[in-house]
Formats: C-alpha cells, sequence, structure tokens
C-alpha cells in the first residue's frame, strides 16, 4: 500500500503497523506525524487525535507511564475541541484506571470524576459509566472509604446489566462489595453479596466464562470532528481502549485487563 508523504500519510501507516502488531514501527510513524501536523498548522483535533492513539499503543506495549503521559497531552488538545465529549470523556477514563493500576489514586479520582462529568454532557456506553464506577470504588476502598466504595460498586453493577454477557463483570462487583462488607463487620450483607457473586459466576461458566469483546476504540480519523464518515469497529483484543483515524474512519477500544477495571479483565 502506498501513503502519502502529509500527517495523514504517517497516520494511516500507524494505524496499519497497529494492526499488524508492530507497534514500535506504530510508534515512531505517530511521532512523525505530530511532526508534520505541527509543521502544516493543522488544528488540535489531529494532535489529539495521534496522542490519543500514542496513548493506546503504550498500554499495549505497557509503558504506563509514556500511556499517561500522551492521554493528558490528549486532553490538553480535547479540551480546545468542542465536540469531543465521548473520546474527552473516554481519556479521562483510561487515564484515571492507568493511575490506579500505579497507586496514584487522588489523581486517579479526579480524572474519574472528571469523565463521569463529562458522560452527563457527550453520549456514553453503559459500560464506560461501569468501568468508570469500578474503578472509582477501588479507589475509595483502597483510600478507607468504604460507604462510598460500596455505592459506587452497586453503581457499576447497575450499568452492567445494561451490558450484554456482563455476568463475570456484575460477579466481580459483588465479590469485592462482600469483602468491603466483611471488613467493616457486615457479615449478612457479605454473605448475601457473596452468594450473588456465586451464582453470577455460575451464570457465566454456564455461558462459557468468557467475557465479551470489547469495540476497539481507537480513532481512526483525524477529521472526526468535523462528520467524516465512521465505520463499525471489529471485535479485536479485549479489554482495550483507545486510537482515531482517516477516512473512512472507525473508532475502536483497547481495553487492557486490569487497566479500565479490575478483573480476574
Amino acid at each position: 500500500m502506498s501513503y502519502s508523504d502529509d500527517g495523514n500519510g504517517y497516520f494511516t501507516r500507524a494505524l496499519d503497523a497497529e494492526d499488524r502488531g508492530e507497534h514500535a514501527l506504530a510508534e515512531t510513524a505517530y511521532r512523525q506525524a505530530i511532526e508534520l501536523f505541527h509543521e502544516s498548522g493543522d488544528t488540535a483535533k489531529e494532535l489529539a487525535a495521534c496522542h490519543y492513539n500514542l496513548g493506546h499503543i503504550y498500554v499495549v506495549m505497557e509503558r504506563t507511564s509514556k500511556a499517561v503521559a500522551e492521554y493528558r497531552t490528549a486532553l490538553e488538545y480535547f479540551s480546545q475541541l468542542p465536540g469531543s465529549g465521548k473520546h474527552k470523556a473516554r481519556a479521562h477514563l483510561i487515564l484515571g484506571s492507568l493511575l490506579v493500576e500505579t497507586g496514584e489514586l487522588r489523581a486517579a479520582e479526579t480524572q474519574l470524576l472528571d469523565a463521569l462529568g463529562q458522560y452527563l454532557d457527550a453520549p456514553h456506553e453503559p459500560r464506560d459509566q461501569a468501568d468508570c464506577y469500578s474503578n472509582l470504588a477501588r479507589v475509595y476502598r483502597e483510600t478507607q472509604r468504604n460507604a462510598q466504595a460500596v455505592t459506587a460498586y452497586n453503581r457499576a453493577v447497575d450499568f452492567y446489566e445494561e451490558v450484554p454477557d456482563s455476568l463475570r463483570d456484575r460477579s466481580d462487583c459483588f465479590t469485592e462489595l462482600g469483602t468491603v462488607y466483611e471488613s467493616t463487620g457486615k457479615l449478612d450483607e457479605a454473605a448475601a453479596a457473596f452468594a450473588e457473586a456465586a451464582r453470577l459466576r455460575h451464570g457465566a461458566e454456564q455461558q462459557g466464562g468468557a467475557r465479551e469483546h470489547s469495540p476497539d476504540l481507537r480513532v481512526h480519523d483525524p477529521g472526526w470532528l468535523l462528520g467524516s464518515g465512521v465505520r463499525p469497529g471489529v471485535p479485536v483484543r479485549r479489554r482495550s481502549r483507545g486510537r482515531v483515524r482517516r477516512a473512512p474512519g472507525r473508532v475502536r477500544t483497547l481495553r487492557p485487563r486490569g487497566h479500565l477495571h479490575r478483573r480476574r479483565l
């Protein structure tokens, strides 16, 4: 395939390299695209797309500190773009969940609450909100705010109930709820939560025990904010969020296990 030598050409090179699993090559191509977009005077939307997708690359490569930096940069550009609420919310969600994993709990809480604020104004998926509340619950639990953890786990369950094939996710939430109740001496509530977790886990095993594939939400079009075409994403590796594409674009998500929500993802 031939590519143009402008920012869009390198952007497409990066996407194709990532689809082939050549992440180092994709990283280099995104960096070149960023330089070319800067040189050509393109607006924040192209740079937001590049940094958002670079964050996705670094999550896949397990280079968490670099992923955090790229999502922070993407958010700086998103803040300049009207109509970017959906991607902005996901960037807050991914960044918050990465910070949970690195133990930066106060910063994680800020990002996750910012994501919830975006969901009030932008279209969202129930799984996004479920993941957000699940991560918030982890923050609250690890900072000894047990009442808030209970509320957040219950809100996560509410949203997971709107997601097909989420029995194992709900089971995980009830397991964590049981642990919180047990730690505070509420043994009856703990027993009920563990029983519900076991029931849901059995249901998941009856369905084959697999979690559903998450859509890959890479941004595939630097012009996505201007109404360029978007084609449906395809099922890809689970637990992955992040990228942006050239028209015809598609939005994909990478949801790495353990980053967006605590799972056994």
